[in-house]
C-alpha cells in the first residue's frame, strides 16, 4: 500500500511538473509575440516623431551648429566638394581650418587620394591646396550624440552646399594648414 501511494504521489509530481513546463511554453511565446507587436508599435511611434520633426528646420544657423558639434569657431566655407562629400570651412585661427565629411578618414583618404595625384591636361593637380594636409584630428559625432542628428546633420548640409542626405555620422577633420 505504502508502495502504491509513493508511486501515485510521484506520478502526480510528475504530471504538475509537465502541465507546468507546457504552460510556462505557452506563456513564454505569447511573451515573446508581446514583445514584437510593443517593438513595432514603438518603432512606428518614433518614425512618426521623426517624420514630423523633419519638417520642421532644425538648423536656423549651419555655422553655429558647427560650433556646437565640435567646439571650434567657424567663420564660413571655403569650399565644398561632390565627390567625395566634403565641405572646407575657414575658422577663427588662421593656421586651422576644418574639413567635415560623412566619409571616415580612411574612405575620405582614398577618395582623395587619387584626386591629389590626378593630373589635367594643364599638368595641375586637381586639387592644388590639399584637402587634410599631413597633420588633423578627428572629431566624429552620430546619432548617440544627439536623437535628431541625422535630421539636423541633412538640413546643414544643404545649408552649406552639399547634399549627403541625413547621415548618422559625421566626421569633422581639424587640420593644420
Amino acid at each position: 500500500m505504502l508502495d502504491i501511494l509513493g508511486i501515485a504521489t510521484l506520478t502526480a509530481v510528475l504530471l504538475l511538473g509537465a502541465i507546468l513546463t507546457l504552460y510556462n511554453s505557452r506563456q513564454a511565446a505569447a511573451m515573446q509575440e508581446m514583445e514584437t507587436v510593443l517593438s513595432d508599435w514603438y518603432l512606428m511611434q518614433v518614425a512618426e516623431r521623426r517624420d514630423q520633426r523633419r519638417k520642421q528646420v532644425l538648423v536656423d544657423n549651419p555655422l553655429s551648429w558647427v560650433h556646437q558639434q565640435t567646439g571650434i569657431s567657424v567663420t564660413g566655407v571655403e569650399r565644398s566638394l561632390k565627390e567625395p562629400l566634403v565641405v572646407e570651412c575657414l575658422t577663427e585661427q588662421a593656421d586651422r581650418r576644418l574639413v567635415i565629411s560623412p566619409l571616415s578618414p580612411r574612405q575620405l583618404r582614398n577618395a582623395i587620394r587619387p584626386l591629389e595625384v590626378r593630373k589635367n591636361k594643364n599638368g595641375v593637380a586637381n586639387l592644388v591646396d590639399p584637402l587634410l594636409g599631413r597633420r588633423f584630428e578627428v572629431l566624429d559625432r552620430s546619432i548617440v550624440s544627439s536623437e535628431w542628428f541625422d535630421l539636423e546633420a541633412g538640413q546643414v548640409g544643404k545649408a552649406l552646399g552639399i547634399e549627403w542626405g541625413e547621415p548618422r555620422r559625421l566626421w569633422f577633420y581639424w587640420v593644420k594648414k
